[in-house]
């Protein structure tokens, strides 16, 4: 017991130290949070239950689309199990190192990445009302070789100290200079292997993965002007947000992971570009279950990896799930198959219940910086990136 608990001071103090985040919970913690949970669901359980429902009505309706089905045609299409935390708060987790400002507004930020394609689709509900709220959503992740947009000579192979493109080849220009800053995913999982998800995650309340102010080693300059699997997109009036991508790949040091960043004021520049007029009110991170991430590791360009898929980091291994899991929060998103193989698709859905008086911090002074005419030619400014 004593060097269990001395291994949880540990990472308490290691993870403190470098991402300069909130103290973990009190000590009341579990009686606040079953008080809090048991009055959210008495307060809006009917409410958020048929939001799922409807979310995976229209889910169906998307895979028969996608396979061409008529509308009354009866099928079952391949699921993980519902584990929607519909009456939680969704828990803060860093934003990371690799946040740009001023990205496209656009409802698919594929831009020509290969990989697994991805509909994701979020509820997102204020929880001190039950309603739904619309929000602009920010949203960006890893090629399926572990690269970043606008990161390109810092992340993927080199993180792995692979050199070169990892097989795949970096998505952009090889020729640039492959410098590694110290940063937030350069740290491996070992602190956080330490102790089991389950156990880091009861020590932490719903804003301990939340970013410090005063942390500048979220703040990397850019190293290009590429944009791919980054974007901005609003939700609708019903709190509804569908957007498309590809599954992300793995790099050193973290478990797949899809960031977003949530903001209830914002409007569209005359670049095509997001500008926010608000603080933000979330920063979150969504996960993916083993059985899918083998399914998709198996397929080209994830097998082209610098980082073999025995040696990537699982969720129960990465240092940040442990916070988004926080509360008994589940931050896997339900995933259905369109087709019968993992190349036809996925759909992944979630419910993110957000506190809109929140304030969570920006650390990023790094804007976008690429042609819009070139951009506006290729049809990649918002009015033609409505749909996949």
């Amino acid at each position: 017991m004593i060097s269990t608990v001395s291994a949880l001071l540990a990472v308490s103090s290691v993870l403190s130290a470098v991402s300069a985040h909130a103290d973990h919970a009190p000590e009341n913690w579990r009686r606040d949070n079953t008080v809090a949970r048991a009055a959210l669901e008495t307060r809006c359980g009917l409410q958020l239950t048929a939001r799922r429902n409807k979310r995976a009505a229209q889910a169906l309706r998307s895979v028969k689309r996608k396979r061409g089905l008529h509308g009354n045609h009866r099928m079952t299409p391949r699921q993980t199990s519902s584990n929607d935390s519909t009456c939680l708060i969704t828990p803060e987790v860093t934003q990371g190192p690799y946040h740009i400002l001023g990205e496209i507004v656009r409802q698919n930020i594929t831009e020509n990445q290969l990989g697994i394609p991805l509909e994701v689709s979020i509820d997102f509900v204020d929880i001190s009302t039950c309603e739904p709220v619309q929000v602009w959503v920010d949203a960006w992740h890893a090629n399926a070789t572990g690269f970043y947009g606008g990161y390109i000579a810092e992340t993927g192979s080199t993180l792995s100290a692979g050199g070169g493109g990892g097989g795949g080849g970096a998505p952009g220009n090889s020729s640039l200079s492959m410098s590694m800053p110290m940063s937030m995913s350069s740290f491996g999982s070992s602190m956080a292997s330490s102790a089991s998800t389950a156990a880091a995650s009861a020590t932490y309340g719903a804003t301990s993965g939340a970013d410090s102010t005063s942390n500048s080693m979220l703040d990397t300059a850019v190293d290009d002007n590429s944009t791919f699997l980054r974007g901005v997109f609003q939700s609708d009036t019903d709190g509804h947000l569908t957007m498309y991508s590809i599954v992300p790949g793995w790099y050193s040091g973290r478990a797949q992971h899809f960031h977003i960043k949530a903001y209830p004021q914002g409007y569209i520049a005359s670049n095509g570009t997001f500008v926010a007029n608000s603080t933000a009110v979330h920063t979150g991170q969504f996960f993916f279950d083993n059985e899918t991430l083998t399914a998709v590791a198996a397929t080209v360009p994830y097998a082209n990896n610098s980082i073999s898929w025995a040696d990537r980091v699982t969720n129960e291994d990465d240092m940040w799930y442990p916070y988004q899991a926080a509360l008994g929060y589940n931050a896997d998103l339900d995933i259905t198959w369109v087709g019968s193989d993992i190349s036809d698709g996925l759909l992944g859905s979630i419910t993110v219940g957000l506190n809109m008086s929140y304030e969570s911090a920006e650390l990023s002074t790094q804007y976008a910086d690429f042609d819009v005419s070139s951009y506006a030619a290729a049809s990649m400014l918002p009015s033609a990136s409505l749909s996949a």
